[in-house]
């Protein structure tokens, strides 16, 4: 079966590697991203420009490309998308267009960072000390302020006094949440896990950021962090994949961050054999998934700069 595949979003890091993903497969790639030349424009088969996600005619600017392209799967990228797709997922279904996301209440869990946190501590995971911004006296410690629901590292300032607090809530309108500073920043991990509600998969690369994005990232055997990954797979009642962001300190894995969605490390994991946009894919179609086992004991990846022309004439 050849699938039309949608990808919005095609510009950022991780709707390119959810496109470099699916290169070397039949189906047919169309595009989209709110600005007119994004990367990957010259992959897909199609291509168009997309509204914003909160614009009140999004989705019905969606829907008239999915049927102008005979869209067969949907893959939303951003959070912004992921959200508003979730609250409209019956029309796609109405159209028979799959759409590769996960359930509401994960969505609705991991976009909260406060409800995020109190669940996993709920299922006896670790995760940093958390705190509402009016609840939070400062005792000088480091601490990170991060917006309660924001994507795409926005906000997170490390802070130690109430005066550094106080101006940033005098800055942003938006709910804060205090959490407690895991200073281990050569200790970071990013999770790949899918599930299809039945094997849970798990892949973990300790990683070093640039500019908000992953640069480094290192294959990383560890048993505990497959555990814990494997328990919140299982509590959250995962279909499909999701990202674990965690810091390693005095042997406790401390989660602070799960993106409900297929995270900009897809196509490193890709390489290595894991390949949880294609199984989710495969899933949805009700295909018996492709066997996973990890081969590698020693991986290094970097992400590495590129310049190319989209059109010449």
């Amino acid at each position: 079966m050849n699938r039309t595949i949608l990808v919005s979003a095609i510009g950022g890091d991780v709707g390119h590697s959810v496109l470099k993903c699916l290169l070397q497969e039949k189906d047919k790639l169309i595009g989209c991203d709110l600005y007119q030349f994004p990367v990957g424009l010259n992959v897909v088969d199609g291509f168009f420009t997309s509204l914003p996600a909160l614009h009140s005619n999004y989705i019905s600017h969606l829907l008239e490309h999915c049927k102008k392209y005979q869209v067969t799967h949907f893959i939303p990228i951003s959070e912004p998308e992921i959200e508003v797709v979730s609250d409209n997922l019956e029309v796609f279904q109405k159209e028979k267009i799959k759409v590769l996301i996960n359930q509401k209440e994960i969505i609705q869990y991991c976009l909260d960072k406060n409800l995020s946190a109190k669940k996993l501590k709920s299922i006896g995971l670790d995760v940093p000390d958390s705190w509402l911004a009016d609840d939070f006296e400062p005792d000088g410690k480091k601490y990170i302020v991060k917006f309660i629901k924001s994507w795409g590292s926005k906000l997170l300032r490390v802070i130690a006094t109430k005066e550094e607090l106080e101006q940033i809530k005098k800055s942003f309108t938006q709910p804060l949440l205090i959490q407690e500073y895991i200073d281990e920043p050569d200790n970071e991990y990013t999770v790949g896990v899918f599930s299809d509600g039945e094997d849970i998969r798990v892949i973990s690369f300790k990683r070093k950021l640039q500019g908000g994005y992953t640069k480094f990232v290192e294959l990383i055997n560890d048993e505990t962090i497959k555990r814990d990954a494997m328990i919140a797979a299982k509590e959250f009642g995962l279909k499909g994949s999701f990202n674990i962001q965690l810091r390693k300190s005095n042997g406790r894995n401390y989660i602070f961050e799960i993106n409900p969605r297929l995270s900009g490390s897809v196509h490193f994991r890709h390489l290595l054999g894991f390949k949880d946009v294609l199984w989710w894919l495969d899933s949805l179609d009700q295909f018996k998934l492709a066997e996973y086992k990890n081969p590698y004991s020693i991986a290094i990846g970097v992400r590495e700069l590129n310049e190319k022309f989209l059109l010449v004439e």
